[in-house]
């Protein structure tokens, strides 16, 4: 058991877990200029979904620092509000763990994926149980009358996906296939509430002359479902520090899922 824990903490380390929430921040105390303008699109349109709906109750998936949710709006709404996360900062819940009208919930989004990896012999991983796992995981359910995935449906696999490719688990394209099915396992739970969607889709470099020069696609499925889309570009890194060679901008979507027919 001791050892199990000590496996756990430290593939927690590998996977970034510990660090993930920090390193967000710090990027956008660098980068806050470009980064506002992308976090208040997302909290008006999630308050534009809330005008629509009109929601007693509203469900964040991805909630960690809340920097793109419009808390005080929706507590001035008397809104029930649950926080779904992997883990949820620590200055987060002393804020709002004393409000009544605040939940937390501690839940892997990725079908049990980051819980396997955290726990599992690198040995024992494979592409197929890996895949098997994510496609019969049982998808989460939340009773709330509004639920927002908010900006998480690419960064579900990027985790899971860094790691697998660093320990030379996956080649490319089963990192890409098993993103596919996270994915779309996300995108399927969404389908059983009134929901928001709110992604980046697509990573975009560019030069110093504002000049697109490469592309990569976040998301590997079909989004056609959306209905009252919106489209932004999010100024992510001016600083080369995440991609060395291009200042880096994301294309972030968001919209309504609807089932199709």
């Amino acid at each position: 058991m001791v050892l199990q824990r000590l496996r756990k903490a430290r593939r927690s380390r590998q996977l970034g877990l510990t660090s993930g929430q920090i390193g967000i921040y710090n990027r956008y105390v660098r980068e806050r200029e470009g980064w506002e303008k992308h976090l208040g699109k997302s909290r008006q349109a999630i308050v534009d979904a809330v005008e629509q709906f009109k929601p007693q109750s509203v469900c964040i998936l991805g909630s960690g620092l809340l920097l793109d949710v419009p808390m005080e709006e929706l507590l001035s709404r008397n809104i029930n509000i649950t926080l779904v996360d992997l883990a949820h900062p620590a200055q987060i819940v002393n804020k709002y763990s004393s409000n009544p009208l605040v939940k937390f919930e501690t839940h892997d989004l990725t079908g049990g994926l980051i819980q396997y990896l955290q726990t599992t012999r690198l040995k024992l991983l494979n592409f197929f149980t890996l895949v098997n796992l994510v496609s019969k995981a049982n998808t989460y359910a939340s009773n709330a009358e509004l639920v927002v995935s908010l900006n998480l449906l690419s960064q579900l696999s990027d985790i899971p996906m860094e790691f697998l490719r660093h320990k030379k688990v996956l080649t490319d394209w089963q990192c890409i296939e098993l993103a596919s099915t996270i994915q779309q396992k996300h995108l399927e739970s969404l389908l059983k509430a009134k929901s928001l969607l709110i992604t980046d889709i697509m990573e975009e470099f560019y030069d110093e002359q504002g000049n697109l020069t490469a592309t990569r696609p976040t998301v590997h499925i079909d989004l056609s479902l959306l209905t009252y889309v919106q489209e932004w570009l999010w100024e992510f890194d001016s600083a080369k520090t995440y991609n060395e060679d291009a200042i880096t901008k994301l294309r972030v979507v968001s919209g309504l899922v609807n089932k199709k027919g």
